[in-house]
């Protein structure tokens, strides 16, 4: 038998900034700002790009949301062999994809404009005379990022009847995955080691990593019946990624030739600024110059092991009755190799050298020769902040004991139940840290040791429960099988799903990016004073641990924080907190939904019926609390102040089927 599949897909991620289409920076008099990409839609032709981000400390801001338009498309080639030789059946196959990505994602593309009151001492007051604070600045990109790469496998796999009872399942992938590349030659690296731009295709290969060949993937499992209604089964794989590098920007990043930011001095009146750095298209593949435009640059080694993970299993299956099973399981995993959170500075400090040389540091230790050719160039060292690109580094381990029961409808009930007691330990949750929502920033990227902690993932226990029952009123029931009782009782059924969950750990992000750090860092966690949950404490929404068990001193924290020795004290750049806290965690899940079904027979043909719903969501209305104020530079460090789902809703529908 031969199995051949062809599959295209295409997707689209638009994200618009407010008032794209409609608005411009030059409606609001703020002149000097490129147009946006023509080809973006909804942008009146790049003329209409959005309105100008605000921020007014002290005030509420007038946010600009983020430009982002993502043409992609996957084409996949599969082909599958299956031949029954005696007790043998094999199958021998290949597969082929081709990625394609398209990415214009500039920020702050028309602008992002802080006012901080460094000119009157009023924020409000710097905003109306128009005099701009630090962190404005105007991102440019003026052709798409076109990523490119393919991957492939080839696959065997033989499933052995042994016994009757006893079946072995043996199998071989071995999978390539090429690095993306980017059609413009517009990638590129800044190498803080050797101070210079690797611009992909142009003075470096023409994709980011060398290419993953050698990917070998072996499966091996069984399923073992030893007396009826009891099956055992077990299962070993290697998995691989599916491609080298995240595929954004082919990994390489766009260089500052094909994305360009211009940031904008304090002092700087918003009627009056700048020029704008605009990055033309026919000079993508110029050389480019070191200077301050190194800054949230990023770099990975070029040659690297491919990521992989590791999957075991062993489980015991029991049959109950005819309709019912029940199954233990073990079920681990360990990935290697995986990529480390971006959220990192290359060029850090060390903690002998923050603590020696504070604030007056002009160089780093792990990256000797660039400070010299951003400080020669008009920089600072704070321009010298190099993200870690796809750089496999971390690892994972994941152990877990999983129990479920399952019944079959029968007699007007079915059953779904699932139980999960499981750890998960990570130094790494997520590449994609800097966005906040999968991942903490990351401190010092030279400890992995001091990195590693539960993962942002990690839920000990979970527990969920899903009945249907058809209530027994009604025709060709138990009771009210006919008469009006049984138009009126008769045909209901109820559904539920019961979920009872730990809440994810704890994670302190400083926001204020290291610059209230010698050390350079991203993140700079407290040291660890005593104990946030000591013995007697009463969680509570306004307090949900103990915030006085944490020195800030090495940053710049909130009022009300302890601050021993600092704010900004060098000695104490690297805190000894975990990236992730076991014992202090979001509040937990403990959440009913459940819905009230009836059908309503139509005599209009032989299966037209009316369907009534009444679906209620939190249905006990219990408030399930978000995750504490993460942000030490916040006087709301450590409380609660949002929801995570609705307050209970009832939604009603009616359903026709004919």
């Amino acid at each position: 038998l031969n199995d051949f599949h062809f599959g295209y897909m295409r997707r689209i991620g638009d994200r618009a900034t407010y008032g794209q289409g409609f608005t411009s920076p030059s409606d609001f008099g703020i002149s000097g700002i490129p147009n946006c990409l023509a080809s973006v839609p909804n942008t009146a032709n790049g003329s209409k790009c959005g309105t100008p981000g605000v921020a007014i400390t002290g005030y509420t801001g007038l946010a600009t949301g983020e430009t982002l338009y993502e043409p992609a498309s996957t084409l996949e080639f599969t082909d599958t062999v299956t031949k029954i030789v005696g007790r043998h059946t094999l199958k021998i196959g290949a597969e082929f994809r081709h990625y394609s990505i398209n990415n214009y994602q500039p920020n702050g593309v028309v602008g992002s404009f802080s006012f901080l009151g460094a000119e009157t001492g009023n924020a409000f007051a710097d905003f109306l005379l128009g005099t701009l604070g630090g962190n404005s600045s105007v991102q440019v990109q003026n052709a798409m990022v076109e990523s490119r790469a393919w991957s492939g496998a080839y696959f065997m796999q033989d499933d052995f009847k042994f016994t009757p009872k006893l079946t072995l399942n043996l199998g071989l992938r071995w999978q390539w995955d090429n690095s993306f590349h980017e059609l413009h030659h517009g990638d590129a690296f800044f190498n803080p080691y050797t101070a210079k731009w690797e611009q992909f295709g142009v003075n470096a290969p023409d994709n980011t990593f060398n290419n993953w060949d050698y990917e070998i993937g072996p499966r091996v499992g069984f399923a073992w019946n030893p007396v009826g209604g009891l099956v055992m089964r077990a299962g070993y794989g290697i998995m691989y990624a599916g491609y080298a590098g995240h595929g954004r920007a082919g990994d390489g990043q766009p260089g500052p030739n094909l994305l360009a930011t211009t940031p904008i001095n304090a002092g700087t009146n918003w009627s009056n600024l700048p020029p704008i750095t605009s990055p033309s298209p026919s000079a993508i593949t110029a050389p480019i110059p070191v200077n301050g435009n190194v800054s949230f640059s990023s770099w990975a080694p070029r040659s690297q092991t491919p990521t992989y993970t590791q999957l075991w299993n062993f489980a015991l299956e029991k049959q109950i009755g005819s309709s019912s099973v029940a199954q233990l399981a073990y079920v681990g995993s360990h990935g290697t190799h995986l990529p480390v959170n971006y959220a990192y500075n290359i060029c850090q400090q060390t903690p002998l050298s923050a603590a020696d040389l504070g604030y007056n540091a002009t160089t780093s230790p792990y990256c000797p020769n660039a400070p010299a050719e951003v400080l020669a160039a008009g920089g600072n060292l704070y321009d010298l902040v190099v993200n870690p690109g796809w750089w496999g580094l971390s690892s994972s381990v994941y152990h877990s004991l999983q129990a479920s029961f399952n019944h079959r409808f029968s007699h007007g009930f079915s059953l779904v139940s699932n139980f999960t007691w499981s750890k998960l330990i990570d130094d790494s949750s997520s590449d994609w840290g800097g966005f906040w929502s999968l991942d903490v920033l990351g401190q010092d990227f030279y400890n992995r040791r001091a990195e590693r902690s539960v993962s942002a993932g990690d839920l000990p226990l979970r527990f969920t429960i899903a009945p249907i029952i058809d209530l027994p009123f009604g025709p060709g029931r138990k009771w009210a099988r006919s008469g009006p009782a049984s138009e009126v009782v008769g045909g209901w059924r109820v559904t539920g799903i019961y979920t009872v969950s730990d809440g994810y750990p704890f994670g302190i992000t400083d926001n204020s990016y290291g610059y209230c750090n010698a050390a350079h860092l991203l993140e700079d966690r407290p040291d660890m004073i005593g104990n946030p949950l000591p013995s007697g404490f009463q969680q509570t929404i306004q307090h949900w641990f103990n915030t006085a068990a944490f020195d800030f001193s090495g940053t710049c924290p909130a009022a009300g924080l302890v601050d021993l020795t600092g704010p900004g004290d060098p000695k104490k750049a690297f805190g000894n907190a975990p990236r992730y806290f076991s014992n202090i965690r979001v509040p937990g899940v403990d959440d009913i939904d459940f819905s009230l079904q009836k059908d309503f027979r139509i005599p209009v043909g032989e299966s037209t019926r009316l369907k009534f719903e009444a679906d209620f969501y939190n249905a006990l209305n219990h408030p399930q609390f978000g995750s504490p104020v993460s942000d030490p530079t916040q006087p709301t460090f450590g409380t609660i102040n949002y929801t995570s789902i609705n307050n209970r809703s009832i939604q009603l529908g009616l359903h026709l089927y004919f």
